[in-house]
């Protein structure tokens, strides 16, 4: 009997023990994402320690947990895709789960942003180009800005383009408007966008606020009323630190917008006002119309009883009139005048030697009808037959002097347009666009000298041989040597650079590397230009930005080579005897100012004066010079009559 209660008591046992095994669990997820943490729970438990064993894709790992109340809670993270194998070993037998781990989401741009396995990154609307993934990063591009994002971890970087971002490519490299590929990060290259640009970089920076410093480009789209002493301070390095140039023009609307809001600023926030000033004058002095605003603060600073700062204003400008292409602006009131004069000598040679011309073309036909009937006879009784050799040489020398400068006005106008346009408007030459512009110049001293210049960092090699034969201040000091900065020294002794490269002083802007000016720019193009024109000049005076109208040019081009055979003809001309009557030449000096003395030079003086008078009277301004003329003629004429008696 007592063997049978052992045997029954013992059955309970195992029985009960089953039941209680039976409740015994493990609580995991049917699929988990890798990289995130999840909980393993296990429930229903006897109390101790015990053997965890873990079989990933990735190897086996074993694990100790301790129950507590019959459970146990243990935090996970599974690091690579797959099925994940768990089998806790307990005095009842062994446990066992499972669960599939899956690979992180791959990054999506979705109307809302960039969807990332940690969350959501918000985006501005637009055209976002990516995403990219590289390792653990990923990047997504709009216009000029690259956002960089982790997949593991919140947070977001930024990095500033020199052009707009068309694509990105892994390394990561980005491929930029204009067909070049730059590594990212970026290396701090000048900005090559445009205005549109700039504007949706303002959107941009609005929206995602991204940390300081930013490129100068960046400072261009903020208000330049809002910049802080930081702002304007980084803005600065930024530029310096980017090959920018305060000899070469800025013609980009942000350096504009700085001026005009220190304008707007001096009436309410004069220190404001002086900072963009001072800023500009620092870092972009040659801007459309700086001279002018330079000039308009250094009043300022005088009326506000700051005389001393207002002098390195005054003495600024002086410098930047000796880096900007020569002021040329009266060219084409003199070119207005010297076609007057030139018309008005022509008119008096006509007149003058009218009477005995067409009394030598009787016996030939007269005036017109000899032309058909001895035309080669004709030719010998042109007017300029009849004047003498120093009224054919001034007339000459009058069409040479006009035809000169209106040639000179052109090639001006052609050469400061192309200053003030990309890729010359950027404040540097060292832009991918500036140098490849570079190199389809025409092959001279001057454009070997600035390409040399252009690629000097990231090609030394190629640049020494090309400034090997330049002989600009600028050239020589940059090659270093002893001599040569001594030859740029005699050449230029006031240049800042080749002074700080000597050692002796420096001009406002500090100590920089040597560099061409705008006006050593101005003198290269003026001289590609000019070569040009004489490889075609019809066609290249056609394309001149003339102030003739359109249609006019090649009639005036075709104009001027006929009267430039007409005057060369007229010196191979006898000078033909011409009877004329006192009160005909009495009356024809006259009529034009300085004739009775054009052999003189004083004439030329009085007949370029009376030009000038006639222009001004056309241009509503009075007749007051034009009288003046008359008059210093008249006098002369009645002193000329006097003088025999």
């Amino acid at each position: 009997m007592g063997a049978f209660l052992a045997r029954a008591s013992l059955g309970l046992g195992l029985f009960l023990t089953g039941l209680w095994a039976l409740g015994q669990s493990l609580s995991l997820p049917e699929r988990a994402q890798v990289g995130e943490t999840l909980v393993l729970e296990g429930r229903d438990l006897p109390q101790g320690r015990f053997p965890l064993r873990l079989e990933a894709p990735d190897g086996v790992e074993t694990l100790e947990v301790e129950t507590r109340e019959g459970s146990f809670r243990l935090e996970y993270a599974p690091r690579v895709p797959g099925e994940h194998r768990l089998r806790l070993s307990l005095p009842s037998g062994v446990l066992e789960g499972r669960f599939l781990a899956l690979g992180p989401a791959a990054p999506e741009l979705t109307p809302e942003g960039l969807r990332l396995p940690w969350g959501l990154l918000p985006l501005p609307e637009g055209p976002w180009a990516g995403p990219l993934v590289q390792g653990e990063r990923v990047y997504v591009a709009q216009g000029l800005l690259v956002l960089e994002a982790h997949l593991g971890q919140e947070g977001v970087g930024f990095h500033f383009a020199p052009a707009p971002v068309l694509a990105l490519r892994p390394g990561p490299e980005a491929l930029l408007q204009g067909d070049w590929t730059l590594p990212i990060p970026f290396p701090p290259l000048p900005f090559e966008g445009e205005a549109e640009d700039l504007e949706a970089l303002g959107r941009l920076l609005k929206a995602l606020a991204p940390p300081k410093p930013w490129p100068y480009f960046a400072y261009w789209t903020q208000d330049p009323a809002a910049l802080t002493p930081q702002d304007l301070e980084a803005y600065g390095q930024d530029l310096r630190a980017r090959h920018h140039r305060p000899e070469l023009l800025f013609g980009l609307p942000g350096v504009t917008r700085m001026a005009e809001a220190s304008r707007a600023l001096r009436a309410t926030d004069g220190e404001s006002a002086l900072r963009l000033a001072e800023t500009l004058l620092r870092h972009t002095p040659l801007f459309p119309d700086s001279l002018a605003f330079f000039r308009e603060t250094a009043e300022f600073l005088e009326a506000q009883g700051q005389p001393a700062r207002a002098l390195r204003f005054r003495e600024a400008e002086k410098a930047l009139r000796t880096w900007l292409p020569p002021e040329l602006s009266p060219l084409i009131p003199a070119l207005w005048t010297l076609g007057l004069a030139y018309l008005g000598l022509m008119l008096y040679l006509f007149l003058f030697y009218l009477p005995g011309q067409l009394r030598d073309l009787r016996a030939i036909g007269g005036y017109l009808l000899g032309f058909f009937r001895h035309p080669l006879l004709r030719l010998r009784h042109l007017h300029l037959a009849y004047a003498s050799l120093g009224e054919r040489v001034l007339a000459f020398l009058l069409l040479l002097a006009l035809g000169a400068g209106l040639l000179l006005q052109g090639l001006d106008a052609r050469v400061r347009e192309t200053l003030l346009a990309p890729p010359l408007d950027r404040g540097t030459l060292r832009t991918q666009a500036a140098q490849d512009w570079l190199r389809t110049l025409p092959e001279t001293p001057e454009t070997r000298a600035l390409l040399g210049y252009a690629l000097l960092p990231q090609a030394p090699r190629e640049a020494r041989g090309l400034l090997e034969e330049a002989t600009w201040p600028f050239a020589l000091a940059l090659k270093g040597d002893e001599a040569s900065l001594a030859e740029a020294y005699r050449r230029a002794p006031w240049e800042g650079p080749v002074r700080g490269a000597l050692g002796l002083g420096q001009d406002p802007w500090g100590l920089r590397e040597p560099g061409p000016s705008a006006r050593a720019l101005y003198l290269a193009l003026l001289r590609v230009e000019l070569g040009r024109f004489l490889e075609d000049p019809l066609r290249g005076f056609l394309r001149l930005p003339t102030p003739l109208p359109e249609g006019a040019r090649p009639w005036v081009f075709l104009a001027l080579v006929f009267l430039t055979l007409y005057h060369l003809l007229g010196f191979l001309l006898p000078r033909r005897p011409a009877s004329l009557s006192p009160t005909w030449v009495l009356l024809v000096r006259l009529l034009v100012p300085g004739s009775p003395a054009f052999s003189a030079g004083v004439g030329l003086l009085l007949l370029l004066l009376a030009a000038y008078g006639l222009l001004t009277l056309l241009e509503g301004q009075g007749p007051w010079v034009l009288l003046l003329a008359y008059a210093l003629h008249l006098f002369g004429v009645v002193w000329n009559l006097r003088k025999p008696a």
